[in-house]
């Protein structure tokens, strides 16, 4: 009964369907991060072993040096402390190892926030003469401790060096209640500033005048000091003018002497000293003096003479006589030949030998031209291109420097930014450009000359440099790119890059691609490329239609040559599965399930397809290939097992 049931169940319409889909490929990329907190492992920092956490504190620079520092002073530089950590620190102190070394400008204890930083200052001073060595670090509430900084300082003897013009002055004869003076000329012949502290005088009559202290004397430089004898009673007289200075001998002394004299006549000089002041080199400026006579008797003068570098006296024609209450002109001349300051005199001496001297001062000024540098060499420059090198000239004198022509000549070069005449004062700088822009190859030499109101003028700068003909080449790397096979509707890239091989720069007006499916992404707009510079060009494959397919990336420039990348890729064709659904109509009866079977060839040899009884009343068989016919009958099966005979047939063609 169950059998007939199953067989009649069979007769039931069975029906077939074929249904085609694409098969769509992905990829799905996973990435797990996976976190652990660990606590309690060892060596991990806790409150009970702080030791074992450095705190991440630098100082910079790593190390300072303070050279040829004068024994007693002080010189100081500028460190930097950083919390170079994650977390906020406590700086507690600042540690030194030597005591000639000390720190400022920053209260303990400090606290610095992750990646703050702070500046500080470090001194060094020294009583003795030597090399110092020592060592900074900054220590941390958790005890860390911060980089290291090296300190080096070295204390040198005072560079400061005071000269005397004389160590002695003589007066000689001098009339009582008359004055008599004199100049002698300080300088500072060492290499730093000389400090004069004080100046003492002793000796009856004896004064100076001239220098204020406290005094600085700049290294080099040089000052008058005028010391008059004045007597209030005849008689020799001595005495001395002591000068106390930080220099390497730090008291200089000069001796004084002189003789006062009675007469019936005060011989007298007016004014009793002649300053010119600042007097360029190469001019000269006259003053009047007064010989007077304001005694009750005629004197003689006998003699007058000027001393000193540049220093004359005319206008009195020896001897002469003045009665009393009268006095005769003296020109006194100032033309210095050469730069620095000069302390002269003026004697006038009469027929018993009693002279009257008025001191005279003065300070030679002279422009000075340096230029740097002595020579210039602008090595090999491609024709068509330009090199710049600066050129500085400063005024190393003490007038004002003049300059009327700055000039080059040599083929391709040239001068720009030289503004003239131009004026700059003592020390004072100024910058011009020399260009060199070959117009053929070869090497060429050449100067720039600068003229002045220096004595070194005119002054010239040596010129070099080679002109090399200009080469407009490229490379491209890779030459060629293969994209391989690309699924149809897809999109592939690759990149190459293309480099100026040459010496002068090229210029890139376009990249284009040709061949079915190829495109330029990106780097195809116009560049301009400096020698051995590259620049890096996308190539896009999207390929529409199955095959291979070839093409060329072509660059347009002004190089010389081709330059092209061949390109290749294949397009293939989505990859499609089908399947073929079926579907019945339900037993009347009790079924356990329902089996498939299926064929190549119509009305016999069917295969089982299901794997175990379906419960329903349809089935995807998706096991199919394209191109292929299939035949499928169905069964219906009881709770005991009995199965049916097969139903209909039905075919199913797959495209």
């Amino acid at each position: 009964m169950v059998r007939g049931e199953a067989v009649k169940e069979s007769e039931n319409k069975f029906l077939g369907e074929v249904k085609g889909r694409k098969a769509g490929l992905s990829a799905l990329l996973l990435v797990a991060m996976a976190g652990a907190v660990l606590s309690g492992c060892a060596g991990l920092a806790n409150p009970s072993n702080t030791n074992l956490t450095p705190d991440e504190v630098q100082i910079m620079p790593a190390a300072l040096t303070f050279p040829n520092v004068r024994v007693g002073q002080q010189a100081t530089q500028v460190a930097t402390l950083t919390n170079t950590g994650s977390k906020s620190v406590s700086i507690t102190q600042l540690s030194l190892s030597s005591a000639e070394f000390s720190t400022s400008g920053v209260a303990m204890p400090l606290t610095l926030a992750p990646g703050q930083s702070t500046q500080f200052k470090v001194a060094f001073k020294s009583s003795t003469v030597g090399d110092v060595s020592g060592t900074l670090s900054a220590m941390t509430s958790r005890g860390g401790v911060s980089t290291k900084v090296k300190l080096n300082g070295n204390s040198g003897r005072n560079a400061a060096q005071l000269s005397l013009s004389t160590s002695s002055l003589k007066f000689g004869n001098v009339l009582v209640n008359g004055t008599s003076t004199q100049a002698v000329t300080l300088k500072n012949s060492g290499t730093s500033d000389l400090s004069i502290s004080q100046l003492a005088v002793s000796g009856a009559g004896f004064s100076v005048s001239g220098v204020a202290v406290p005094v600085t004397l700049p290294a080099g430089q040089s000052m008058a000091l005028q010391a008059t004898f004045a007597p209030t009673t005849t008689g020799a007289v001595t005495g001395s003018v002591t000068l106390t200075s930080d220099a390497q001998t730090p008291t200089s002394t000069v001796s004084l002497s002189g003789t006062g004299m009675n007469a019936t006549y005060t011989m007298s000089l007016s004014p009793g000293s002649v300053s010119f002041g600042n007097l360029n080199v190469g001019s000269s400026s006259t003053q009047t003096v007064q010989v007077a006579n304001t005694g009750n008797s005629s004197v003689t003068v006998s003699q007058v003479a000027g001393s000193g570098a540049g220093v004359s006296v005319s206008g009195l024609a020896t001897p002469v006589t003045i009665a009393p209450s009268q006095s005769v002109p003296l020109t006194v001349k100032f033309a210095p030949t050469a730069s620095g300051s000069v302390a002269g005199s003026v004697t006038v001496t009469n027929s018993e030998g009693i002279n009257a001297v008025a001191a005279v001062t003065g300070t030679a000024l002279q422009a000075g031209l340096s230029v740097a540098p002595s020579s210039a060499s602008f090595g090999s420059v491609v024709t068509g291109s330009t090199n710049s090198q600066t050129i500085q000239l400063k005024n190393s004198g003490s007038a004002s420097l003049t300059i009327s022509q700055v000039a080059a000549t040599g083929s391709g070069f040239s001068v720009t930014g030289a503004s003239v005449p131009l004026t700059l004062a003592p020390g004072a700088t100024s910058t011009f450009n020399v260009q060199y822009a070959p117009t053929s190859a070869g090497a060429v030499t050449g100067s720039v000359t600068v003229v002045s109101n220096a004595p070194n003028s005119p002054s010239a700068v040596s010129l070099s440099g080679t002109g090399v003909a200009a080469a407009y080449t490229l490379s491209v790397n890779p030459s060629s790119l293969s994209f391989g096979s690309v699924t149809n509707g897809s999109t592939a890239s690759q990149s190459f890059s293309v480099t100026n091989t040459g010496n002068a720069n090229v210029s890139i007006s376009g990249v284009s691609a040709a061949g079915s499916g190829f495109s330029i992404s990106s780097g195809g707009s116009a560049v301009s490329l400096s020698p051995n510079q590259s620049t890096s060009v996308s190539v896009q494959f999207a390929p529409t239609v199955a095959g291979s397919a070839n093409g060329v990336v072509s660059v347009a420039s002004n190089a010389t040559g081709s330059n092209g990348v061949t390109l290749s890729g294949t397009g293939v064709a989505p990859q499609v599965s089908h399947n073929v659904a079926l579907n019945w109509g339900a037993s009347s009866s009790s079924v356990a399930g329902y089996n498939v079977y299926r064929s190549s060839v119509s009305g016999g040899s069917y295969t089982k397809v299901n794997s175990s009884l379906l419960g329903g009343v349809s089935f995807t068989d998706s096991n199919v290939q394209s191109g292929q016919t299939y035949y499928y009958v169905a069964t219906s099966v009881d709770s005991s097992g009995s199965e049916s005979v097969y139903s209909n047939e039905v075919p199913a063609v797959v495209p």
